[in-house]
């Protein structure tokens, strides 16, 4: 994207940044795109995590869970697996868990799923990111006699996985994450990102369900790759014809709403930042920080979110600040 337009106040005098400074995505981003992408295919996610096709998918189960705070699983799943019924858990990881271990957390939590259901559950973990799930060891082993307690869960880092199996085998529910998979012999991680979005681009699919694949596809790109070297993953028309986007759109909104009632300011700006880096190039996106940072008129911000939604360009949302903050 060409950044051209000259505002009146003073925005530009910040360095480009290199690709290594670039701004990381936010995580909620992902939370959506998992979660959509594994309601949309579950077949296809779950003869992934089972490794086998004798099973038949019953239903999406409740994963809310309240103890002293809500905690919810990315996807419980109900499976009729060689005439037994059984819950598969599916949770995806970005990066390894720092506050609490994995281990604990799985525990926890897999602890109130049987506690609720009385199911034998199926646990996975799936990281997204190359370096992480190295030192997860997918099981916790309490081995003190007459008290024995094991809990075994199937770590899956997708690095591990080949990509190109993938499309080989029409895989439909796992083309969102073959950027993150291992690339082929003697190919680059970018070289082969770029692949993958030209062969998701030419599948024969109905338009909206592959503009929902390239729009996942270009959000997970976006943790190994900066948005620049990303930039032409979305043609024209893509995002519009997307749910994924426009439920990310709208999880956004109703989040800003929210920090409304509440009269947080941080809130709402963060909100409006959501938009324009999900919309437009994170790192031009940035040159707008100093002004969009020094308004204090929440009513204005929202005002700017209703602007950034609608825009399809960052160079009108621009021109529409400039007119807000400066009234020409």
């Amino acid at each position: 994207m060409t950044f051209n337009y000259q505002p009146t106040y003073d925005i530009l005098l910040i360095r480009e940044r290199s690709e290594s400074e670039s701004q990381p995505l936010p995580h909620d981003r992902y939370d959506i795109v998992t979660k959509d992408t594994v309601e949309a295919f579950p077949e296809d996610i779950l003869r992934t995590v089972l490794d086998r096709t004798d099973f038949t998918f019953l239903e999406f189960v409740d994963g809310e869970f309240t103890t002293v705070e809500v905690r919810r699983t990315d996807s419980l799943i109900k499976v009729r697996l060689g005439g037994e019924i059984v819950l598969v858990h599916i949770e995806f990881q970005v990066d390894d868990s720092t506050s609490t271990s994995m281990v604990r957390r799985n525990v926890g939590y897999l602890g109130r799923c049987y506690e609720k259901y009385g199911l034998p559950i199926l646990s996975h973990v799936i990281y997204l990111r190359p370096n992480a799930g190295r030192n997860d060891p997918g099981s916790y082993i309490q081995d003190i006699p007459d008290h024995r307690f094991i809990v075994e869960y199937k770590v899956i880092r997708l690095i591990e996985l080949e990509g190109s199996s993938i499309f080989e085998s029409q895989n439909i529910g796992l083309i969102p994450f073959t950027p993150l998979m291992n690339p082929p012999t003697d190919m680059e991680k970018l070289q082969w990102a770029i692949q993958c979005n030209e062969r998701t681009k030419s599948l024969s699919l109905p338009s909206d369900i592959r503009s929902d694949l390239l729009v996942s596809q270009w959000i997970l790109s976006g943790l190994i790759h900066s948005h620049q070297a990303i930039a032409g993953f979305l043609q024209e028309g893509i995002v519009q014809e997307s749910s994924v986007y426009q439920h990310w759109l709208e999880t956004t909104e109703e989040r800003f709403q929210e920090g409304l009632k509440q009269g947080v300011r941080e809130n709402a700006l963060e909100s409006l930042f959501r938009v324009l880096d999900f919309k437009f190039e994170a790192i031009t996106v940035r040159l707008l920080q100093p002004a969009l940072e020094k308004i204090n008129d929440v009513n204005l911000l929202k005002q700017l979110l209703d602007a950034a939604l609608r825009v399809e360009s960052l160079e009108a949302f621009v021109e529409y600040l400039d007119t807000c903050v400066n009234g020409s």
